[in-house]
């Protein structure tokens, strides 16, 4: 299990979509639209399926080791604050 991730359009970094899905069960669904929030830049980004991947806890290969794929401390205290305001 994961967190799916897709990269800012505006810095160009990974971020976090709130989602948790493990790799082969997210590679297997429909193509599918969502919007994110992004904390990063604070702004709504629109994205596809096909361009997320799935960041496991642990680094297990070479893309995401090179993407930093591990989440950093502050997406984790982003997503307390989201799922907070949801309550």
């Amino acid at each position: 299990m994961g967190t799916v991730m897709i990269k800012c359009p505006d810095t160009g970094r990974d971020i976090p979509t709130g989602i948790i899905a493990d790799r082969s069960s997210f590679n297997s669904t429909p193509v599918f639209f969502a919007r994110v929030l992004c904390p990063v830049c604070q702004t709504e980004h629109e994205w596809f399926a096909k361009e997320a991947w799935v960041c496991d806890a642990e680094p297990s290969g070479p893309r995401q080791a090179a993407i930093g794929c591990k989440p950093e401390p502050r997406w984790q205290s982003f997503t307390d604050r989201r799922r907070s305001a949801r309550k």
